[in-house]
């Protein structure tokens, strides 16, 4: 009888801190923001930009993402993402104009998209069956541990180094776990061709998830960028302690993601999971924004917004195998999920931005960032329609 091959957790964690380099990547912009507008003179909607414009491969390459690990193999892939968020990153950090910088955050956001959709693969074919679903609970973990431990080293960086400091630090990240990529099992990740099946696409399921993804992510997106420095006038905050405010967020996502997966797994719908963190939302993000409160209750808002946050991407990739009719539509599914991510992060920071600025206070960007969160309700509820018997509790 043949004895089936142990969990490579040692690989299972290099492709995981994979994605917290890719996740660094990501998050830096928002502590960098008010250092960025002083040191480079840049508009709110120009900050917006530098967010939003890593997410640019995400929008264009989601619905083909998940072919490219079949076609190019998840570990060369992996090694691809992390060369280009470190050369983009080191190049960035020397950025002498916004259009070099915005320049580096596109290819970054190649880099992380190419990351971010093979690492996964990866972590499968470095599992055993019974390990998988822990293994992929490792990997949901990627973006909020990046981004806690950004937050938390920015304060030192951006006052030893301004804002080129976090550039560079995220790019020597990645420089760290190419190194360790060679500790990788050699049969794993290689490439096994295959042709893309889009036929899914043409039901009305997948286009739903997308845009509840676009929802979520164009209203987190928004508000993360913004926070720290709307904690600093709001607060009288200085930079540093701003910062690490805002790392409040991440951090609360956390426990979210961890009671999402509990949740699925006790046989909560997934389309609930969705649904349910939105309704309080609707109260946390405009209180958090708009009122006057004190440091104490700013802090709980911060904690409960990220802890709401962090349940919903848990249904959005539940929900992707139960609108596949087989498993290998699986993968084009995640992929739009993944455009509609991209897009919302694409399109919400700079237009928060620019009704920043216009309007001078968070009346209507808090407005808007609400008809998001009543947008994915509505498509929670859709979603559960259309799984209604393969979505039914254990």
């Amino acid at each position: 009888m043949a004895i089936a091959t142990p969990t490579h957790w040692r690989g299972v964690s290099i492709a995981f801190l994979a994605g917290v380099a890719a996740a660094t990547a990501l998050a830096k912009a928002s502590p960098a923001a008010l250092d960025l507008r002083g040191a480079m003179q840049l508009t709110l909607l120009q900050i917006g930009w530098v967010m939003s414009a890593g997410a640019l491969a995400s929008f264009l390459l989601g619905v083909a993402s998940g072919q490219l690990s079949h076609w190019r193999g998840s570990r060369r892939l992996v090694r691809d993402g992390l060369l280009l968020v470190m050369v983009a990153g080191a190049l960035s950090a020397l950025a002498p104009t916004p259009a070099w910088l915005l320049t580096g955050r596109g290819l970054e956001g190649f880099g992380v998209v190419l990351i971010t959709v093979a690492a996964p693969t990866l972590i499968v074919s470095l599992s055993r069956r019974e390990d998988i679903g822990l293994a992929m609970g490792i990997w949901a973990l990627w973006m909020p541990v990046g981004s806690v431990l950004m937050l938390a080293i920015a304060p030192l960086l951006l006052g030893t180094f301004g804002w080129r400091g976090l550039w560079a630090v995220s790019a020597a990240a990645a420089l760290v776990v190419l190194s360790l990529l060679p500790g990788l099992p050699h049969h794993v990740g290689t490439p096994s061709g295959g042709r893309l099946d889009l036929k899914v696409l043409r039901r009305g399921g997948p286009w739903l998830l997308a845009l509840a993804f676009f929802c979520f992510s164009s209203q987190f997106f928004s508000v993360f960028t913004f926070l720290p420095t709307h904690l600093a006038q709001t607060m009288g905050l200085s930079t540093r302690a701003a910062t690490l405010a805002s790392a409040l967020v991440p951090a609360a996502i956390i426990p979210g993601n961890l009671l999402g997966g509990l949740l699925v797994h006790r046989g909560v719908r997934p389309w609930m999971l969705l649904a349910l963190p939105a309704l309080p939302l609707l109260l946390v993000m405009p209180s958090l924004l708009l009122l006057p409160l004190t440091p104490p209750v700013t802090y709980l808002l911060l904690a409960l917004y990220g802890f709401f946050l962090g349940i919903i991407p848990t249904g959005i990739f539940t929900l992707a195998p139960l609108l596949a009719p087989t498993p290998a539509a699986t993968g084009p599914i995640l992929g739009l999920a993944l455009s509609g991510q991209g897009l919302g992060i694409l399109m919400g920071p700079p237009l928060v931005g620019w009704l920043l600025e216009s309007a001078d206070g968070w009346t209507y960007p808090a407005l808007l960032l609400g008809l998001a969160l009543v947008g994915l309700i509505l498509c929670a509820f859709a979603l559960g329609r259309a799984t209604p018997l393969v979505a039914r509790p254990h």
